[in-house]
């Protein structure tokens, strides 16, 4: 069967967990294609897939937030933005002939799918899209109203939902229950396949002794002030190394560091970031759905951020708790990112897991789940 993935282009968790799915897809046989935009596009690009290239459709942000106001008055353009994204696919499909269409958060590609009577899936975490926390003003609460009805009437025309998550995890609406499988979290390993920290450690060249704190921000430029914050504070963290992950999309050289300290080390990016937060101590990251998945596989403790204004990490939040591994801050309070991130290397032997939540959540193998799900449509189409 020939695939084609569109994918969110918003940091790079949405390419990260539909490279994930592509890789086993590849496995079985079937032709898989891509395409996205901003960090999405560029994380495919260093995995060699080649990707086609779609108009970009971003929020804006600045400090650590999402600017809601701001992004509501660049949205006057998401209308054109979004008839360039439909030209551009049905460009693409008649291309590559796709037999099926995956979108991971791409809305675009279902209602070409639909003119071109293709099936289409949908991979989302979140259904209830929301920022309007972050503003009472009504034409904010407005705007938030119409996207969450825009995304129910398209995924009404999609043949399966596919969310990337255990049952009760996310809010879906009474429309679309019918059509919605929760499948588990797409992971590139599940915890039978990762090595253990001490394998790690050895292929990575790092002392087995040393203390080890892990940060990525996972793809988007809305992190920057935390590996800001990290910087300015790591002399006061009471680890051996810091290893920092930025993404592509942002040059490690912009930060200040002394020349002499060898104590924080900058990387723009690694194939197998899942490595590397399973060999660190503890690792503090945004708070992005597909980080949340692999930290709690790996049952790592550590420091979760939500961006403000950013309701669906917000939520990512509030649920890693459940599991007694998550602390939080703010991404602009330095003190208390060092006094968190110090308290949880100091009592990180004392966590007590809650394992009955995670044993009901590491029984869902999400690519495994996606594979039957998809391969459904080549047996009834």
């Amino acid at each position: 069967m020939r695939i084609l993935i569109t994918t969110c282009g918003v940091g790079i968790g949405h390419a990260s967990r539909d490279l994930a799915l592509a890789k086993l897809l590849k496995t079985k046989g079937h032709e898989v294609e891509f395409a996205s935009y901003g960090s999405g596009l560029h994380y495919l690009q260093k995995n060699d897939c080649n990707p086609y290239e779609l108009p970009s459709m971003n929020f804006q942000g600045n400090e650590g937030a999402i600017d809601v106001n701001e992004s509501l008055k660049q949205s006057k353009d998401v209308p054109f933005t979004f008839i360039k994204s439909m030209y551009k696919d049905a460009k693409i499909i008649r291309k590559t002939k796709p037999d099926l269409i995956i979108t991971d958060c791409d809305y675009s590609a279902p209602i070409t799918a639909k003119f071109l009577n293709i099936p289409c899936y949908i991979i989302t975490s979140d259904l209830t899209f929301g920022f309007a926390d972050g503003s009472d003003a009504p034409t904010v609460k407005y705007f938030e109203k119409s996207v969450r009805k825009m995304i129910i009437e398209i995924s009404k025309g999609c043949q399966q939902i596919l969310i990337p998550d255990i049952p009760g995890s996310v809010t879906i609406p009474e429309e679309l229950k019918y059509k919605s499988e929760f499948i588990g979290p797409l992971l590139h390993k599940n915890i039978t396949e990762i090595e253990s920290k001490e394998e790690l450690r050895q292929k990575y060249n790092i002392a087995l002794n040393d203390k080890i704190v892990v940060v990525t921000i996972g793809g988007s430029d809305f992190g920057k002030p935390l590996v800001s914050n990290i910087c300015d504070i790591a002399n006061q963290i009471n680890v051996d190394k810091i290893y920092i992950f930025t993404g592509l999309e942002i040059d490690p050289s912009s930060f200040k560091l002394d020349n002499n300290q060898t104590k924080v080390i900058i990387k723009q990016f690694t194939y197998n970031l899942m490595e590397w937060m399973m060999l660190s101590d503890v690792t503090v990251a945004l708070a992005g759905h597909t980080t949340s998945m692999e930290l709690l596989t790996i049952q790592k403790p550590n420091i979760l951020i939500a961006l403000e204004n950013h309701v669906e990490q917000q939520r990512n939040v509030q649920r890693m708790k459940e599991y007694n591994l998550t602390k939080t801050t703010s991404i602009n309070d330095k003190n208390d990112l060092l006094d968190k991130i110090n308290h949880l290397l100091e009592n990180k032997d004392k966590i007590k897991l809650n394992q009955e939540a995670y044993d009901y959540f590491i029984q869902f193998n999400g690519r495994e789940n996606a594979l039957k799900l998809i391969e459904k449509v080549n047996i009834n189409n």
